[in-house]
């Protein structure tokens, strides 16, 4: 009897100290989960903002050649229609002016030939181009029409020396075999289609010629 009543002391002291020991353990896991802080979040930083690319100046490159164009109107004579001054003059220049290389400095409605030689040895670079408007009395169109045939002269002069670089003639005749136009007149300012189309042509002679011949080269220095 003595003994079982030891036993179940035993037992029971066993299963106190068991119990004790289960809540220390427990009391000690939540003591070390409270102690635990949560780490700080880290600050978000802001992207910093692309700076803008600077901006690539787009210059225009500088032109291969440019022309100064003179109209002569000195000719109190030649019977020549106002509206063939106009015309010529603005499908002339228009027409350079398609070519990238070329830069057209200054047009002048009424520039005599010497004037225009004067002008090209006045610049340091560049050509001065002279044009010059005639009856083409020849054509039959010129007699029977109120809307005559018309000859341009060109000249183009080069700067410094004022030295003649090429000529030619253009005819408004020649060019009336090029295709049909039903309306020959195309209105009182732009003046005749075909003598407009003549002055087109000799834009393009000129710029055919410096196309195979280059640019003049410049006078030597007489500087030592």
């Amino acid at each position: 009897m003595l003994n079982h009543s030891l036993r179940l002391r035993t037992l029971v002291a066993g299963f106190a100290i068991v119990l004790i020991l289960s809540c220390a353990v427990t009391n000690l896991a939540q003591s070390g989960r409270r102690a635990r802080k949560s780490e700080p979040s880290p600050a978000s930083t802001p992207e910093p903002e692309p700076s803008p690319s600077p901006s690539v100046s787009r210059e225009k490159p500088k032109p291969r050649f440019i022309f100064t164009v003179g109209l002569d109107r000195h000719d109190l004579f030649a019977n020549l229609p106002m509206y063939a001054y106009e015309g010529v003059l603005k499908h002339f220049v228009d027409r350079l002016e398609e070519s990238p290389v070329v830069q057209v400095g200054g047009a002048q409605g009424n520039m005599s030939r010497g004037e225009a030689i004067q002008k090209a040895k006045a610049d340091r670079e560049g050509y001065v181009i002279y044009l010059q408007l005639a009856l083409d009395s020849l054509s039959s169109n010129t007699q029977n029409s109120s809307s005559p045939d018309i000859i341009i002269e060109y000249s183009v002069l080069a700067a410094v020396t004022g030295k003649q670089v090429t000529y030619g003639r253009t005819y408004s005749q020649a060019q009336r075999g090029r295709g049909s136009i039903l309306n020959p007149r195309s209105s009182t300012v732009y003046g005749d289609r075909y003598v407009n189309q003549a002055a087109q042509e000799a834009a393009d002679r000129i710029m055919a010629y410096f196309r195979s011949h280059g640019p003049v080269p410049p006078p030597p220095s007489n500087r030592p």
